[in-house]
């Protein structure tokens, strides 16, 4: 009978900690999935507003209603890379040309990086805040707008495109950033002390043509 319990404990134990751990940048990439978040819009909550991903593996697509509905397609395994945009005045195709963020932090304005950023936003305002769940567990509502998140940052940001046949680079490593190291000027007594040392340096050097050995 201890045996017994003992087992199932062990058995409840290892259920958590696997529901638990994290997805995987592979079985975020492999996994399909649709859901749909409905919350009060605009004039006082009359109008709603809707937030849905619709995900079929490479293939994302994100549509947002607030006022006019709006929609974004991206395919996360092909080349180049490029967002699709439907909107009221029909299919429209932006292909990254520039880096969305400058090096001064600045934003493109390009086509492609307004779309972007305005996507991003979206999905960070009307999904990751509201979205309900475990963010590392792609059964929740939470967990699918964030791999939905991590996969279009990557791709459209980093310009990673993905292989659901080769291996899947990690998704939750943003690439490194690695800034020039500052150039500190001199002090003024460092300065001097350098001029004494090259002047110093020379006269140990100089060899008087008359006196000197070869």
């Amino acid at each position: 009978m201890v045996f017994i319990r003992f087992s199932f404990f062990s058995l409840l134990l290892m259920g958590s900690a696997f529901a638990q751990t994290r997805f995987s940048s592979k079985s975020c990439l492999d996994s399909s999935y649709k859901m749909k978040m409905v919350q009060k819009g605009p004039l006082f909550g009359l109008l709603k507003q809707e937030f849905i991903i619709d995900k079929k593996n490479c293939i994302i697509h994100i549509s947002h209603k607030k006022y006019l509905p709006k929609e974004w397609i991206v395919d996360v395994c092909r080349e180049p890379v490029h967002i699709k945009v439907t909107s009221a005045t029909g299919v429209d195709v932006a292909k990254k040309e520039n880096e969305c963020t400058k090096k001064d932090n600045s934003r493109d304005t390009s086509d492609f990086c307004s779309q972007y950023f305005t996507m991003m936003d979206v999905i960070q305002d009307d999904g990751l805040i509201f979205a309900e769940g475990d963010r590392d567990n792609l059964n929740s509502a939470h967990g699918r707008t964030y791999c939905s998140y991590l996969l279009l940052k990557k791709y459209l940001n980093e310009s990673v495109v993905f292989s659901r046949y080769t291996e899947v680079q990690d998704i939750f490593v943003e690439k490194s950033k690695v800034a020039p190291a500052p150039i500190i000027p001199a002090t003024p007594e460092e300065g001097a002390q350098g001029k004494i040392e090259n002047q110093q340096s020379k006269i140990e050097g100089y060899k008087d043509p008359l006196t000197a050995t070869f």
